[in-house]
């Protein structure tokens, strides 16, 4: 975990020569687990994540039409519970969008399905999934923002988009609700997501 000290110096940065994102994308698990006070539903662990980074502001993917909601900012989920589900999904025409497609249509879907998120981050951070859980109705995710390394080139007043696909060892589900929770710092301990985290609907 970086020091204090390598935090203020690494804020102090401003933009510097461009560099290769380090970490950006690829597939990863999370060893994190909350505490069991904390935990709503059953944590799910057996699954794939895949994360995508891109430099541009913008959305990723989005269910049905584009709409003017969509052409502003990333930021949502769809989960896709069958192949007919994914007809329905549109990714944008963007490399990073291509490989989070990719991702999602590698898929098993008689025995898997997917989660899509995406989200604007500073460029000086990392997005890092704490945990899914499972409940009767619904899902729920957890991630938190951490420091990039010291030497990746980053400014304080840039954001970024990032997008994760996680795949889960479950297919057919009819979710009706969902749920995530995001925590500024990978430091803190998450608070237990409530209904006013939900997020319906998709990009």
């Amino acid at each position: 975990m970086p020091t204090w000290s390598r935090r203020r110096a690494l804020q102090a940065l401003g933009t510097a020569a461009a560099a290769t994102l380090a970490g950006c994308s690829g597939e990863e698990s999370s060893g994190f687990e909350e505490p069991a006070t904390r935990r709503r539903g059953e944590p799910v662990t057996d699954y794939s994540l895949h994360t995508v980074r891109q430099s541009s502001v913008e959305p990723l993917f989005w269910r049905g039409e584009r709409s003017t909601r969509t052409e502003r900012r990333p930021g949502g989920h769809i989960y896709v519970s069958d192949e007919d589900d994914l007809d329905d999904v549109s990714f944008a025409d963007s490399d990073t969008a291509a490989e989070l497609r990719a991702f999602v249509q590698e898929t098993d879907y008689d025995s898997e399905s997917v989660l899509v998120q995406s989200r604007a981050i500073q460029q000086c951070y990392d997005l890092r999934l704490r945990g899914v859980w499972r409940e009767d109705d619904g899902l729920q995710t957890s991630f938190c923002s951490s420091l990039r390394p010291a030497d990746a080139a980053c400014s304080r007043d840039a954001e970024e988009t990032v997008g994760v696909g996680i795949r889960l060892p479950f297919s057919g589900e009819d979710f009706s609700s969902f749920g995530s929770r995001w925590s500024k710092s990978c430091d803190e301990r998450p608070a237990p997501v409530t209904a006013d985290d939900s997020r319906g609907g998709g990009v």
